[in-house]
């Protein structure tokens, strides 16, 4: 790829090549050096270049409102390294050590720029609070059987999503939605199966890994189950989520508490935790 395509190719896209004078692309990005305490691009158009960049760069893991995905949400103006603009600057100049968080090479200004955004996004959630309550909503959680498949602390399934801290990384909306319409984001980790034996059985699950040969499942039980495929009939991909919408399956008071709880599950000394 000649120099000027390359360039073209990356300005549309924004993917910027790290390999640059023999750089490993997985390199870890550290600066110390010194910056401004204060955020010298705050404008509203500031603000707006930010989100251009975030839509570029930062929305596959903290989802398209901030309201988080891989990454955390980040529409709570709380943040585990520092809210302050000289410390969001630092987060995404660097990274976060031991996470999926990558460090960045962006010029200082695009860094600003996203500063400004995310602390727009906390802006406009720091206010948000959960109209249930969230030990009414524990009792909703445990009676509804949602331990069965799901892990908080050290109790529950495996067979769906960590929800240990699952109020640090997604929005009150977010978690309603994935209560109410589970079929609308289905973490990739989660997606369903269903595998057909030759004989006639019928095995759904998640699916853990696949190759031309094999398929390796998690079943309904939690239990890891291999088939070769050519002892099977059929492999199914619904496109529905395992878990079952509670739509119609909850009072509008018993939503409210349920989505109240799980806000308040963000890790090691939940709110609700403190509140036992």
């Amino acid at each position: 790829m000649n120099y000027l395509l390359a360039v073209t190719f990356c300005a549309l896209f924004g993917v910027w090549p790290l390999t640059a004078q023999g750089r490993n692309p997985n390199q870890r990005i550290v600066s110390d050096r010194p910056i401004a305490d204060k955020n010298p691009f705050g404008s509203p158009d500031d603000v707006a270049a930010g989100h251009r960049v975030f839509l570029g760069r930062c929305a596959i893991c903290h989802g398209q409102n901030g309201e988080g995905g891989v990454g955390v949400n980040l529409t709570t103006g709380q943040y585990r390294k520092g809210g302050s603009d000289s410390q969001l600057f630092r987060t995404i100049q660097n990274g976060i050590p031991g996470s999926e968080m990558p460090g960045t090479r962006q010029v200082d200004a695009e860094i600003w720029r996203l500063v400004a955004y995310v602390k727009s996004l906390g802006a406009a959630g720091a206010t948000e609070k959960a109209h249930g309550d969230a030990r009414a909503g524990r009792t909703v959680y445990e009676a509804k059987g949602c331990s069965q498949c799901h892990v908080v602390g050290q109790e529950g399934g495996i067979l769906g999503p960590e929800l240990s801290e699952i109020g640090f990384r997604r929005s009150l909306a977010y978690l309603r939605d994935s209560v109410v319409n589970p079929d609308a984001d289905i973490p990739i980790k989660y997606l369903a199966v269903a595998v057909v034996t030759s004989g006639g059985e019928r095995i759904s699950g998640t699916r853990i890994n696949e190759d031309d040969y094999s398929i390796q499942i998690r079943d309904m039980r939690g239990n890891l189950r291999s088939f070769m495929k050519t002892s099977v009939s059929e492999i199914q991909h619904p496109k529905q989520s395992l878990m079952p919408s509670y739509k119609t399956a909850l009072s509008a008071t018993e939503l409210d508490d349920l989505v109240a709880y799980l806000s308040s599950l963000r890790g090691e000394g939940t709110t609700e935790e403190k509140r036992r």
